[in-house]
C-alpha cells in the first residue's frame, strides 16, 4: 500500500489566496492524507539530515533550486512515500479513486508539445522504498558525481533521468523496453518483488499539469526568484556554451510547454 502522504514544495508559504484555497481543497477531498509543504530551507535540512554521505555530497553540489527540488521529492518519497505534486498542479479527484490498495507506484505517460516521451515527473505517487526511486536517485547521485550533463537539468535530475531509471528498471526485469504510449493502458507489473503501475496518460485526469491562470499570482514580482539559469547546475562548475543544436532544443519549450516555473531550462 502507499503511504497517506502529500508533498510540496516552493520558497514560502505565504500563498495567494487562490492557489491556497485550491490546495485547501484537494487537502478536504484527501482528509485521510498528511499533508506537508516543504519550504527550501526545509528540504536541505530534510537532505542533508536523512541521506548523510554521498546523497548529500550530491546533492549540496547543486546551484539551482529547481534541480534540488527535483531531487528531493524522489528523496522524499523514497523515505516515507506517498504523492508528490508540484505547487503549480492540482489534484482533481480524491486519490482514492486513482490509488488502489494494492499499488506501490503508479506511472503515468507524458505527452506534451516539443517534450520528448517520458513520464510525468511534475506529480509522483509511490510507495517508500520502491526500487525505481532507488534507480534514479543512484543516476542522479552518478550524474552529479560525473558531472554527465552540465547546466542540462531535464537529464541531470530531472524527469529524463527519471524516464531512465524506469526503462532500466523495466529492462532488467522484462528484457524489453516499457510499453509505448497509451491513453487506455492501465497495467501492472510483478516480478521479483518489484510492482508498479503503468495508467494512462497525465493520469488520465486524476491530477493536473500546470495552472497557467495562477503563474503571476505565483510569481508577484514578475519570476524573478527562479527566472533563468544564470550560474552553473553544478558548484564549481562552468556555463557550457550553447551549441546550435542545443538552442533549437530550447526553442521547443515555449512557456505553454514548461514543466516548472521556477526556471528556465536549457
Amino acid at each position: 500500500m502507499i503511504e497517506k502522504n502529500i508533498f510540496q514544495t516552493w520558497h514560502t508559504d505565504k500563498l495567494d489566496p487562490t492557489i491556497q484555497t485550491r490546495i485547501d481543497k484537494f487537502k478536504k477531498e484527501n482528509s485521510t492524507y498528511t499533508y506537508k509543504l516543504y519550504l527550501d530551507a526545509d528540504i536541505d535540512r530534510f537532505v542533508n539530515e536523512t541521506y548523510p554521505g554521498d546523497i548529500a555530497e550530491a546533492y549540496n553540489r547543486l546551484n539551482i533550486i529547481v534541480a534540488k527540488a527535483d531531487f528531493w521529492r524522489y528523496l522524499v518519497l523514497y523515505r516515507y512515500g506517498g504523492v508528490y505534486v508540484d505547487i503549480d498542479s492540482n489534484i482533481e479527484k480524491p486519490l482514492d479513486t486513482l490509488i488502489r490498495d494494492e499499488d506501490e507506484a503508479v506511472i503515468t505517460y507524458e505527452m506534451r508539445p516539443g517534450v520528448p516521451i517520458a513520464y510525468v515527473q511534475w506529480a509522483l505517487i509511490f510507495k517508500k522504498g520502491h526500487p525505481i526511486l532507488k534507480k534514479t536517485i543512484d543516476m542522479i547521485v552518478d550524474n552529479i558525481k560525473n558531472n554527465r550533463h552540465p547546466n542540462n537539468i531535464l537529464n541531470m535530475t530531472g524527469p529524463i533521468v527519471f524516464a531512465d531509471a524506469i526503462k532500466a528498471v523495466h529492462r532488467e526485469l522484462y528484457q524489453e523496453d516499457p510499453p509505448e504510449i497509451d491513453h487506455a493502458i492501465d497495467k501492472t507489473y510483478n516480478k521479483n518483488g518489484i510492482s508498479y503501475r503503468i495508467y494512462g496518460v497525465d493520469y488520465n485526469g486524476h491530477l493536473s499539469f500546470k495552472n497557467l491562470s495562477e503563474h503571476s499570482l505565483l510569481h508577484p514580482t514578475g519570476n524573478t526568484y527562479w527566472h533563468t539559469q544564470k550560474q552553473p547546475l553544478l558548484k564549481g562548475g562552468k556555463r557550457r556554451k550553447r551549441n546550435r543544436k542545443t538552442k533549437q532544443r530550447r526553442r521547443l519549450f515555449t512557456p505553454a510547454t514548461r514543466r516548472r516555473t521556477r526556471v528556465t531550462y536549457l
